[in-house]
């Protein structure tokens, strides 16, 4: 099962504007969309192995593709990450 609506109204709605203003508070004018490619960047890259070279290529997953469980862990790194990097504390979303 992809993430749900609730999943990604939380994210657009909460985990984004919380990581924009950190990013802004250091010094990085982001939009909410340059934003959301830069935590899609971060947390979501893989490495693809391409057989016919033998050589790697880092490919972006999207959040789109993500089941609950992955929307889950996603979110949990970001909020991890913006604690430690950012000294941001972003809520869980059953958190008022």
């Amino acid at each position: 099962m992809t993430r749900t609506l609730k999943q990604n109204e939380y994210y657009h709605g909460v985990v984004i504007p919380l990581v924009r203003s950190a990013l802004y508070d250091i010094g990085y004018n982001v939009s909410k969309l340059e934003t959301h490619e830069t935590l899609k960047s971060r947390f979501l890259k893989k490495e693809i192995l391409c057989e016919s070279s033998w050589t790697y290529r880092n490919e972006e997953g999207s959040t789109k593709e993500l089941t609950t469980k992955e929307f889950n862990t996603f979110i949990s790194e970001i909020q991890q990450w913006a604690a430690e990097y950012l000294n941001t504390r972003i809520p869980d979303p059953n958190e008022q």
